[in-house]
């Protein structure tokens, strides 16, 4: 009678077990996270490289809970579709340049914008991650936009690449010159040029086609792009430097991650932020011999020269400070620059 009475309890705990078992591969199925990042920049570049072993770092580290999916060469949208793109879910990540929303980002444009203030690589990284650390309207500026700031890519300098070679102020008189943001273009109105909005995929068309004679562009990124073949000619007058596109997470695919999982995506950013610098300064190198056997041509741009354009340009950090002061961040504005000065008077 006993072993009569074994046998059911024995299926039943069985079933039991079956069902528990059944449950937790549910639940793990459930706690797995996927993310779509769309990125502007191609896999080819450098930087999409970090973004790469950003990814894998982060499936390693949560144990395969989250899994970050990259689509590059703005596969799911446009650079400057991105932020909409995030703000209605169409997107989980967007790395995305915020120069091109300096009215939604002004904070954050500022230094991916505002031209002729750095010269060191290192230097961008340095303000940029005091600027998320000690600047709490940063934060603010991008909650009020949906997203959440994850890390910032680096680029070499943008130095001056034409179809014909530019070596002092004078010769950018009449020139039609690719910009983006509200400060660049001023830069480029300052010294007699054209300035011309184009998107990333579009440089390569517009030089083609004469659309622009000149574009501030770094010598990796001609590559990357391929612009060699419709630009030869790069001086070496430095247009711009500084953080360049940034990894942002919508707030509700952050919102679907557990403390812990955000913990690691946040350690694993800050270290991508600094391998991006180095493995940006070691491209550059590289970059800037294959060029010269492509038959780029590298000219000197005087000193003299660079101060006489930069005496020309407005006094952009005065004028983001009154901007800000007329939304309110006027403080938070004044802090930045602060910082921004202290930084790129560093000689480290």
């Amino acid at each position: 009678m006993k072993v009569l009475e074994t046998r059911p309890v024995r299926a039943g705990l069985i079933g039991v077990a079956l069902l528990c078992a059944g449950l937790m591969a549910s639940q793990a199925a459930l706690a797995k996270v996927t993310l779509r990042a769309n990125s502007q920049w191609p896999e080819t570049h450098a930087g999409s490289k970090v973004d790469q072993w950003w990814a894998d770092e982060i499936r390693k580290r949560t144990n395969g809970e989250v899994d970050i999916q990259l689509f590059y060469g703005g596969a799911l949208g446009k650079a400057n579709e991105n932020l909409e793109l995030l703000r209605t879910n169409a997107i989980d990540i967007g790395m995305m340049s915020p120069g091109y929303f300096p009215a939604q980002l002004p904070m954050h444009a500022a230094p991916n914008s505002i031209p002729m203030t750095m010269e060191k690589v290192e230097h961008a990284t340095e303000l940029i991650e005091r600027l998320l650390d000690e600047v709490p309207a940063m934060e603010e500026e991008a909650k009020a936009n949906g997203v959440k700031t994850l890390f910032f890519h680096h680029l070499n300098p943008y130095h001056l690449v034409c179809k014909e070679p530019v070596t002092d102020v004078a010769g950018m008189a009449g020139k039609k010159m690719r910009t983006w943001g509200k400060a660049l273009p001023r830069a480029v109105e300052a010294v007699g040029a054209t300035p011309v909005t184009l998107f990333l995929p579009e440089i390569y068309e517009g030089l083609a086609r004469g659309t622009v004679d000149c574009i501030p562009f770094s010598v990796d990124l001609m590559l990357s792009y391929k612009i060699h073949e419709v630009a030869k000619h790069m001086s070496d007058v430095t247009v711009w430097l500084g953080p360049s596109n940034g990894a942002w997470i919508s707030l509700a695919a952050w919102d679907r991650l557990s403390a812990e999982q955000q913990k690691i995506v946040e350690e694993v950013s800050r270290e991508a932020m600094r391998k991006d610098r180095d493995v940006t300064i070691a491209s550059g190198s590289k970059s800037r011999e294959k060029l010269k056997e492509l038959g780029v041509q590298f000219h000197s741009f005087p000193d003299s020269e660079k101060q006489k354009w930069k005496d020309a340009n407005p006094d952009f950090f005065a004028d983001f400070i009154k901007d800000m002061e007329a939304q309110g961040k006027g403080d938070a504005a004044r802090k930045m620059i602060k910082i921004w000065r202290e930084v790129t008077s560093s000689t480290s």
